[in-house]
């Protein structure tokens, strides 16, 4: 199977990272003038997080993989 507990946690960290990498891009949007080219990599990165995050739920949700996820030590 393609997604193991290595994978997950893998895209659930970069998804974090996605997501405050945009934040603080957009935050850095709003202090500097470049506003128009900033913001919008910040929304990009912010919804690809939003969107990577999504994914990885829909497919833990699988029933094969549900089971495999259950092996995983947390």
């Amino acid at each position: 199977m393609l997604l193991n507990c290595r994978t997950m946690r893998f895209a659930v960290t970069l998804s974090g990272l996605m997501l405050a990498a945009g934040l603080l891009l957009g935050t850095f949007a709003r202090i500097t003038g470049l506003s128009v080219p900033t913001s919008q990599l910040s929304l990009v990165l912010v919804l690809g997080a939003v969107f990577l995050l999504a994914v990885i739920f829909l497919v833990a949700l699988i029933p094969g993989v549900v089971r495999q996820m259950d092996e995983c030590r947390h």
